[in-house]
């Protein structure tokens, strides 16, 4: 039977991990927010219903990051506040060895690493496609949307629009600047009335001007005004096309490996498995084909790794936030919250390093990314062994 104290450590650990994952994924989802659809929503391109039905898909994949802090940040607290409160050291005295201290600790990481791992294998990378084609879609279901009239336009790259009147896609009174990588006017298009569509193969909208004239400013400075502009009156324009690749992403039909479950990820490693068993029969190991193949295998097979290993962190941290809290004794949540974040930068920043290595098969990038975790269990082991020999 559980004694109590191992109890309490179990509850106050839960408790304070999962305040702490509230706090990370409110973190992390206002600064996803910011760079993805806050803006949007601003400029009325988003309704409120669609803006937070894509905050919600974005837990999934923050949770990611968040659940992994917010358990570090739980156990550094809640033994920052035993340490100084001379809990531990009550424990010890009482008998208790560091490890019959911690168990429940670990216990609460290795729950934390199952979930993290059902998370990172099925519902982030569901709720990481839907909102990868939700938020495009939103778009190229109504593009006409990035129409306002009587204000700049300043969306499209490279384009400046100004529309006075819209009536459904009919345009009155339409100015287009045409900008240089300076942002420097390099042509003005006018035109009294003209007409914009959307073109699914190019993913674009093309607009067409009528009963206009064309302003050719010299494009290597077009801020001279010593030289006379050109001036070319036109009846109808060429469609000028505006992409809305660069503002939404490619159309529909995400590929990243990010966005397989685990079962998808493995029938794709089959897959390139097998068309590898091909090429090896009738090609050198060198072909570019093979190269190709292998490397798409590869890609595939590290985001299994990936997520399995992002799970196993949770564990990781875990060991080596026991030593580091129970050592560095502070109370002062800010403080710990500061220590995990500067734990957590240094696991990720190495599992950055490995990522640098996925175009590289021969160094086996699938074994590579555990090597953050085999470090950090090591350490947080080690410290483990030296603190209860110290009792």
């Amino acid at each position: 039977m559980m004694k109590l104290y191992k109890f309490y450590i179990f509850k106050s650990v839960i408790v304070t991990s999962l305040l702490s994952v509230g706090l990370f994924v409110f973190v992390l989802l206002t600064g996803n927010a910011i760079r993805d659809v806050l803006g949007l929503l601003a400029s009325s391109h988003l309704s409120w219903g669609t803006f937070l039905e894509l905050i919600l898909l974005l837990i999934p994949y923050v949770f990611t990051f968040a659940l992994p802090l917010g358990i570090l940040t739980g156990i550094l607290i809640v033994l920052g506040r035993m340490s100084s409160s001379q809990e531990i050291v009550v424990l010890k005295s009482a008998g208790e060895s560091t490890w019959a201290i911690v168990s429940p600790i670990v216990a609460v990481a290795l729950i934390g690493a199952a979930v993290s791992a059902q998370i990172n294998n099925y519902q982030a990378p569901e709720a990481f496609r839907r909102y990868r084609t939700l938020l495009p879609n939103v778009f190229r279901e109504d593009p006409l949307s990035f129409i306002e009239v009587g204000k700049p336009i300043h969306e499209f790259p490279g384009y400046v629009l100004y529309i006075r009147k819209k009536e459904g896609n009919q345009l009155e009174d339409i100015w287009i600047w045409e900008l240089d990588e300076r942002r420097r006017a390099v042509l003005l298009v006018r035109a009294l009335h003209g007409e914009i569509s959307y073109n699914r193969d190019s993913d674009s909208l093309v607009l067409t001007a009528r009963d206009g004239f064309a302003e050719l400013r010299n494009r290597e400075n077009p801020d001279d005004l010593k030289r006379t502009p050109t001036t070319i009156s036109f009846r109808e324009t060429d469609g000028i096309r505006l992409p809305l690749g660069r503002l939404l992403g490619r159309i529909p039909g995400v590929s990243k490996p990010a966005a397989f479950n685990l079962n998808e990820l493995i029938e794709k490693w089959k897959f390139y498995n097998r068309e590898l068993e091909k090429l090896k029969t009738r090609s050198k190991l060198g072909d570019s084909d093979y190269r190709v193949v292998e490397s798409e295998k590869i890609k595939y097979e590290l985001r299994i790794h990936k997520n399995f290993a992002m799970a196993v962190s949770v564990i990781s941290l875990g060991l080596i936030a026991i030593p580091l809290g129970i050592k560095v004794g502070r109370k002062e949540a800010y403080a710990n919250i500061a220590l995990a974040l500067a734990l957590a930068f240094v696991y990720y920043f190495l599992m950055v390093i490995v990522g640098w290595f996925e175009t590289r098969p021969e160094l086996h990038p699938e074994i590579l990314i555990w090597l953050p975790n085999l470090g950090f269990q090591s350490v947080g082991i080690y410290l483990i062994i030296r603190e209860n020999r110290s009792c």
